[in-house]
């Protein structure tokens, strides 16, 4: 019962002892402290918190201290006095929360990065990309690549559900034969930039809202979200660069 006793409110050394007293009933404190196999310096001090909450008595009988247990009903007290004490905390913190949010508001960003890993971990990262708030997307990328983990059946099908749910997407890829089967229309731009001047391509990196999400697709396979406005604004100006200096498909 000694999991249960400090369920209620006992500490493991006090739970040891309280149910040595139950077994033994009156007692000495060597005879609880063999029974509760502590040492006996220790067993005093439990036998001191114990009658503090109530839970054990002590009588003298001839030269020798006795201690005995309480009823275990009195341990409803300790249930009671833990939830007076949980609605006294409850009210501190209603009082004090005002001010705790507005430092942790002033405190400025604190950027969140999340880790998935394998295929499943870099499917859960291209899917959170179409959440994307503001509809928009810049993404580097490797056809290539993204063929060996994924059949052309489940590219297009992301794609699909990405032109369906309105997100726009600007995409810079270093694999040109790619540029055959672009599917260009109004909310799928494409770039191409050449490997042996651009060797990209067993990572693909996409910001979206203020989030960079970075895919490792060869090798051990894990992708990653990072939430932060100005890691993401400072991506964007990188893309944008290579945006401008990237070929379309008409050249």
């Amino acid at each position: 019962m000694f999991k249960e006793l400090q369920d209620i409110g006992l500490s493991e050394k006090e739970a040891k002892v309280y149910a040595a007293a139950l077994e033994l009933g009156a007692a000495t404190a060597d005879q609880l402290a063999k029974q509760a196999k502590i040492v006996r310096s220790t067993t005093y001090v439990q036998l001191e918190s114990l009658m503090k909450k109530g839970l054990m008595s002590t009588y003298e009988e001839g030269k020798k201290t006795f201690f005995a247990p309480e009823s275990p009903e009195l341990l409803k007290r300790l249930l009671i006095k833990q939830k007076e004490d949980i609605g006294s905390k409850e009210r501190e913190l209603t009082d004090v929360l005002p001010d705790l949010l507005r430092q942790f508001q002033s405190a400025g960003e604190r950027p969140v990065v999340r880790f998935f890993m394998g295929k499943e971990g870099i499917t859960s990262t291209r899917e959170e990309v179409l959440k994307s708030k503001d509809k928009k997307t810049y993404t580097i990328f490797s056809y290539e690549h993204l063929r060996k983990l994924y059949s052309e059946k489940e590219l297009d099908d992301y794609s699909d559900k990405r032109k369906a749910l309105g997100i726009h997407s600007k995409g810079i890829h270093v694999h040109k034969p790619y540029f055959a089967k672009a599917g260009l229309d109004n909310l799928t731009e494409r770039r191409f930039l050449p490997p042996e001047t651009f060797p990209f391509s067993t990572i693909e990196i996409t910001i979206f809202d203020d989030k960079t999400s970075i895919r490792s697709l060869e090798g051990t396979l894990f992708g990653m979200i990072i939430e932060s406005k100005h890691i993401a604004a400072g991506m964007k100006t990188i893309f944008d660069f290579l945006w401008a200096h990237a070929q379309s498909p008409t050249q």
